[in-house]
């Protein structure tokens, strides 16, 4: 088969997530299980971001989390390389009044050099896993220095390589393939075909592959407890039994090794300057 160029992979996935946009709230967005990673997600944004900070934010999707930053006063640009989710993500914004907060661009986030002109920022965020549907994170990274000030956070939500939940639910349907593609030595697999790669990558090389720019602080898993999202019929069977899971899964973020069996790991790295002041910071 003949290697696909960058110009095709773009189209590609901007047609993959056209198609999602038009099903994302009830594959996600509003489910169970959804609303307890994105509760999550907000818990951790709310510590890092205030209000009056200009954020960037990275694969924006539907736009709800660059809504809940600027009902909290801050400025959001929101990209997204899908036409589709971006038309939903302006018409969420109008709908809770705070279009003239939020910026939207339909852009690839391996063309975030295109935003130099509206930076600096005070800090960057990337939610449910954009950051593994990009195979090379060195432009990005790069890209990201530019545009994220000096002591500015980047907060990361990645795909877990771990996750028990998920080799526990694929091997009792059968499915070994799907079981195992998280534990590999070199684990990528592909969606819709050979359009789209998702590359699933340790905390550690997530911290090697953003330094030196970016500084690791803390990082904390997500869905511990709660089951991934395709256990959405059992969540709905058991909604305070589910509730009462998020509560417990709020404990063990933070818990060694626990948290390496989180379905997402959540990351808040600071923009640093220079070798000193990173190894100042260990």
């Amino acid at each position: 088969m003949q290697a696909m160029t960058l110009r095709d992979t773009t189209r590609s996935s901007e047609a993959f997530w056209d198609r999602a946009a038009e099903t994302y709230a009830q594959d996600f967005a509003d489910t169970v299980i959804g609303l307890t990673r994105r509760e999550a997600i907000w818990r951790q944004l709310d510590l890092t971001f205030c209000a009056g900070q200009r954020i960037l934010e990275i694969n924006c999707g539907t736009g709800l989390d660059a809504v809940h930053l600027a009902e909290r006063g801050a400025q959001v640009v929101a990209c997204d390389i899908s036409p589709r989710m971006i038309d939903l993500a302006r018409e969420h914004a109008r709908a809770r009044g705070v279009v003239d907060r939020i910026t939207h661009h339909v852009l690839p986030t391996e063309q975030l050099s295109s935003l130099a002109s509206e930076g600096p920022f005070d800090g960057a965020f990337s939610s449910f896993s954009g950051l593994n549907c990009v195979e090379d994170l060195d432009s990005v990274r790069r890209d990201l220095a530019q545009l994220v000030r000096p002591g500015g956070a980047l907060v990361a939500s990645v795909m877990g390589r771990f996750v028990p939940w998920e080799f526990a639910w694929f091997a009792a349907h059968g499915n070994l393939k799907a079981a195992r593609r998280r534990w590999r030595l070199k684990p990528t697999y592909r969606l819709d075909g050979d359009g789209i790669a998702v590359v699933v990558r340790s905390v550690g090389e997530m911290q090697r592959a953003l330094a030196p720019e970016f500084k690791l602080l803390r990082w904390k898993g997500v869905g511990i407890a709660v089951p991934p999202s395709y256990m959405e019929r059992w969540a709905e069977r058991a909604p305070a039994l589910t509730r009462s899971l998020a509560v417990l899964d709020r404990a063990l973020a933070p818990v060694p090794l626990i948290r390496g069996m989180a379905d997402c790991a959540l990351l808040h790295f600071k923009r640093v300057v220079g070798v000193e002041e990173a190894a100042s910071e260990r």
